[in-house]
């Protein structure tokens, strides 16, 4: 009877043991769990590659360093497909079965809007790459959520102040038909109509089209003194090209979802020559002064990152920077509430894509300053005179 005892008690001890190390956090055993869920096989893969690449280049070079106060970063990357659905499917897998601290994506507006109500409830926080501004905000609504892209009103802001200074008052505007385009349009309609700006017609189209030209031909009798296009690659390259093959000569704008090196290269060199891209500084980091506060990382990142580096990876690497400074502020106590709570408390990050100021207002953090318009001259991005 005696042994049976024992027999037991030793049973009772390993669970014992299984329980409490089952409730070991990620920290106390020495890792910082970071979920990734982006866009590395479908049509919008031309963002998500690169920003894998770009969140695995800042995470060993954390790592390399030694961590996170002693801790290291562990990536638990998965591919959404380009998915809303599989969106979905990999964020619960990340918060229920990866057990992550926190998750970097989705990468665009569609793939990010289904998981907020999800993200919500588990209280896990997310700092994702898409640019609709409805993703972080009404603050109040998204509590879990931030993001790093500059929002849609500020890149139109920065557009129709490029408009204004050519003395560009009618305008056409051309949008994806989804929630990035939506989202564009909203904000773009608003900031134009404060500065009167006319926007004469408004096309859409799907990110799957191969032909745009339709819509084009429609703009084309209007004779627009600019053309807005809210679009990411390839959909924004087609449009580009179709453009050129029309031998449309009006002004051409992308805001900064345009922002891939890919978009050059799918339109072809001809064809992109002339266009504007809200795209921030990355492409033109040796034009910016010296005392330009973004100078010093836009430097570094450019010889890291190498020559394919753009504002779309840009954007991701600045997602798991965030992420690190509010680690950092957790001490030796990281949880998901302390890195949700000090995102919110960070001022002052210089970014890839900008000079982040975080707030319980804002989680987002940059400004219309941060969505500088460059131009495509001979080939190279340039800050236009």
């Amino acid at each position: 009877m005696k042994k049976w005892f024992a027999l037991l008690a030793s049973v009772l001890v390993v669970f014992s043991l299984a329980a409490c190390n089952s409730n070991t956090t990620n920290a106390e055993k020495g890792v910082i769990k970071v979920g990734v869920n982006l866009e590395l096989s479908g049509a919008s893969a031309v963002w998500g590659v690169p920003q894998k690449d770009a969140i695995e280049l800042l995470a060993k070079q954390i790592n390399d360093n030694g961590g996170i106060n002693g801790k290291k970063i562990k990536l638990v990357v998965y591919d959404n497909e380009s998915n809303e659905t599989q969106s979905m499917t990999v964020t619960k897998k990340l918060v229920e079965q990866d057990k992550v601290d926190v998750i970097i994506g989705a990468g665009t507006t569609p793939t990010t809007m289904p998981l907020l109500p999800y993200i919500e409830k588990s209280k896990v926080p997310l700092v994702s790459v898409g640019s609709g501004d409805g993703i972080s905000s009404p603050v109040e609504e998204r509590h879990w959520v931030f993001k790093t892209p500059v929002d849609n009103e500020d890149i139109s802001k920065s557009i129709v102040e490029l408009l204004k200074k050519e003395n560009k008052s009618n305008v056409a505007f051309m949008a994806l038909n989804n929630a990035y385009g939506e989202s564009g349009l909203k904000t773009f309609e608003a900031v134009a109509k404060e500065n009167g700006i006319t926007i004469a017609a408004v096309e859409k189209f799907g990110m799957g089209d191969k032909d745009m030209k339709p819509q084009l031909t429609k703009i084309k009798g209007l004779n627009p003194d600019a053309i807005v296009v809210w679009s990411i690659p390839p959909a924004a390259s087609i449009v580009n090209r179709n453009y050129w093959e029309l031998k449309m000569d009006n002004m051409l704008i992308y805001p900064a979802g345009a922002g891939s090196n890919a978009f050059v290269e799918l339109a072809g060199k001809d064809a992109a020559e002339g266009t504007y891209v809200a795209a921030g500084k990355v492409w033109v980091a040796d034009q910016i002064s010296e005392d330009d506060p973004q100078k010093e990382i836009l430097t570094s990142y450019l010889k890291k990152f190498g020559e394919e580096a753009s504002p779309i990876d840009g954007m991701a690497y600045d997602a798991l920077l965030l992420i690190s400074k509010a680690i950092e502020k957790s001490g030796d106590k990281v949880t998901r509430e302390s890195i949700r709570d000090n995102l919110e408390k960070l001022e002052n990050v210089v970014g890839v894509t900008g000079v982040f100021n975080l707030s319980d207002k804002d989680h987002q953090g940059l400004s219309s300053v941060d969505a500088l318009v460059v131009q495509v001259k001979n080939g190279k991005w340039v800050i236009p005179e």
